[in-house]
């Protein structure tokens, strides 16, 4: 049943940010905020705050992986397969029936089979793939696809939740006692958009409240500074921008070994929630 959007107007105050970090040649990294209501999409750091509507907003990023530029390529063409999709499917009145979760799934399905499409195509791309992790705010809730191990976070009072689990070898055999593993072969991907023909889209939501704060991220970030320091930066008395680039320097101050990329978005007061 699709969840009611009356009275959901809101404002969301969104920052975007990314860097190549310390070792890295090239950002294999893309992100995207896309504005469903006036059909506005974002693919360059920002710093502003939207209205919105019925449709709603996506908070979405990609981590990519493959020779030479392949990541850069895999990570880019999922993030334009994605916005193609998600506005088709918001122009069309009939979809806005249709669960946030129905409508991130599908898109998140035909941005895997255009990546893939492509590197099959392709012999210099062969094999490239990204992770994808997305979200759509619609009304007072918050629902999230995700392929991969990019993450989503949400912080409300003081206390930070991840609301994804990363589709790694090792979380897939945790439940298993006694299995030995690598710290590289654990934290091996178990699917990536555009690595396989189908793809299993990991769905998730949360209904949201005035005051909190999302956190959708690559590995580049949350794999040197952890969830205490995460946290410990959001709350800091300072504008959402100094928050995201602080998380940014921070991971370069831990070393950097990885692209980082940050979108952070706040939920403001309003009488929509």
């Amino acid at each position: 049943m699709a969840r009611s959007n009356e009275n959901s107007r809101q404002s969301i105050s969104v920052v975007t940010c990314t860097d190549l970090g310390r070792r890295r040649t090239n950002n294999e990294d893309s992100f995207l905020v896309l504005h469903l209501d006036d059909r506005s999409d974002h693919r360059e750091p920002l710093n502003t705050v939207f209205e919105l509507g019925p449709s709603g907003l996506v908070l979405a990023v990609a981590d990519g992986m493959g020779g030479h530029q392949s990541g850069e390529v895999a990570s880019g063409l999922c993030m334009v397969a994605l916005t193609k999709v998600l506005l088709g499917l918001a122009a069309a009145a009939s979809t806005l029936d249709e669960t946030s979760q129905d409508i991130l799934c599908r898109a998140v399905e035909a941005a895997n089979e255009t990546v893939y499409t492509l590197a099959q195509e392709r012999p210099e791309f062969r094999g490239m793939g990204t992770t994808l992790t997305a979200a759509l705010l619609r009304g007072a809730y918050l629902d999230i696809a995700q392929v991969g191990d990019s993450r989503a976070y949400l912080l409300r009072e003081r206390r930070l939740t991840q609301l994804t689990e990363d589709q790694t070898v090792g979380n897939l055999l945790l439940p298993e006692q006694g299995v030995q593993m690598s710290e590289q072969v654990k934290d091996m991907l178990t699917q990536a958009v555009g690595a396989q023909p189908k793809v299993k889209v990991a769905l998730t939501g949360t209904a949201l409240e005035s005051g909190d704060l999302i956190l959708i991220c690559c590995d580049g970030l949350y794999k040197v500074v952890n969830a205490d320091e995460i946290t410990e930066i959001l709350l800091l008395p300072v504008s959402l921008r100094a928050k995201a680039e602080g998380l940014v320097s921070r991971a370069n101050e831990n070393g950097g070994p990885d692209n980082i990329s940050v979108v952070l978005a706040e939920i403001r007061k309003s009488d929509g929630l």
